[in-house]
């Protein structure tokens, strides 16, 4: 497990839209199968990834995307879906092909949204699986929708949003009814991804990454399974650390000038150090 802590919010998104550019670069003329989340978390991110896209830096026509998760009950034009928001942050603004963008469909009928789930979980196996999932958490240490709670070997399925997590939709849109179900990848399906890189910007995360990187992996804060992953990467920012021991802290921040010094690259010298 590697924690890169940077000062804040802009730097985080900085150097983790570099670490995604290193993914799909290392895959060359391969395809790669990746999960891209939506949310506040990750829109400095994307911001990034467009800018370097349109200096030559990358390119994502090798890139095959699987969408996180899908809200339940709204229409398919409506801004709030994840479908649509993803293309107004990222896709309509870089070279990804159309047909290589995946993601769960929630306008099928209601009676049919365990074999939607099926079918993404069958797409994403028959593809090969996950090369590289990211995505941020929330207070309560949510993974894509699956909230506190959650079982950590689930698939994807339909999912009951918490009741927090309905007010901060409400705060976060501005509406008085938002949806209460969503389609969610599972935890186990993303657990399965062969790296992943997980984000926590702001004072308001602190506490799950102090869940997170000193406690136990605990249901209750899905985001915690991934201390067991063996290719994971947190990149934080310095107010979610302010739970943390100050020896936590120290440590990371010293392994990550260690792999500089050592080999100069702090991002992936710490593969040979951990």
């Amino acid at each position: 497990m590697r924690v890169f802590i940077r000062d804040n919010y802009d730097e985080l998104s900085s150097t983790a839209a570099r670490f995604v550019c290193d993914v799909i670069k290392a895959s060359e003329s391969k395809m790669v199968n990746i999960a891209f989340p939506g949310g506040r978390s990750v829109i400095g991110l994307y911001r990034e990834l467009v800018r370097i896209y349109g200096e030559g830096g990358v390119s994502f026509k090798n890139v095959r995307a699987f969408h996180l998760d899908e809200y339940v009950g709204l229409g398919e034009d409506d801004e709030m879906c994840q479908k649509n928001w993803m293309k107004e942050n990222l896709y309509d603004k870089i070279d990804i092909d159309s047909k290589n963008v995946h993601h769960l469909n929630p306008w099928v009928r209601t009676d049919q949204y365990e074999e939607e789930c099926s079918r993404f979980e069958s797409l994403i196996k028959s593809s090969g699986g996950l090369d590289f999932a990211f995505f941020g958490t929330g207070a309560d240490g949510h993974v894509a929708r699956n909230e506190p709670g959650s079982s950590l070997k689930s698939v994807s399925r339909v999912h009951r949003l918490a009741y927090d997590t309905i007010v901060q939709l409400k705060e976060r849109w501005g509406r008085d009814k938002v949806p209460d179900l969503a389609l969610t990848m599972g935890m186990e399906t993303i657990f399965k991804a062969r790296q992943v890189l997980v984000l926590f910007a702001g004072v308001s995360r602190s506490h799950a990454l102090e869940r997170c990187l000193e406690e136990a992996v605990n249901h209750m804060f899905p985001v915690s399974v991934f201390q067991k992953h063996t290719n994971c990467t947190f990149i934080v920012d310095e107010p979610s650390t302010y739970e943390l021991r100050v020896k936590t802290v120290s440590y990371f921040k010293g392994i990550e000038k260690t792999s500089e010094e050592v080999f100069g690259d702090p991002i992936h010298g710490q593969e040979r150090l951990l």
